[in-house]
């Protein structure tokens, strides 16, 4: 995650921008969401994501596990058995996430009027 991005035109730190330059990419939303339902493995996860490839969605998982969002864990080598979970600071920031899913469903649901 570019370290650029998380700074002002002047050169200092923004929480703000350091967190969207993580979910500003495209899917990591969506992987975070879909965490917060539960531990995951990867083609169940693809899956319920839907439309993102195998190799970008192996990307994020791996950018996400770098900055300790996401917790790999290798549980069979043979046949070969990964789960994904959030960790405690994805866990966080599922949470934070939540309110954007109340204002979805309150303003932009089908049902609501515009």
């Amino acid at each position: 995650m570019e370290e650029k991005l998380s700074h002002t035109p002047e050169g200092e730190y923004c929480p703000i921008r350091a967190t969207l330059s993580i979910l500003g990419q495209k899917w990591v939303p969506h992987i975070v969401y879909e965490l917060g339902g539960g531990k995951r493995r990867f083609n169940e996860l693809a899956i319920r994501i839907g439309g993102c490839n195998a190799r970008t969605l192996r990307d994020r998982l791996e950018e996400l596990e770098d900055v300790g969002i996401v917790r790999r864990k290798i549980v069979n080598k043979m046949p070969p058995w990964v789960e994904y979970d959030l960790t405690p600071r994805g866990r966080e920031l599922y949470d934070a996430m939540r309110p954007i899913q109340h204002w979805g469903a309150r303003y932009l649901s089908a049902a609501s009027p515009a």
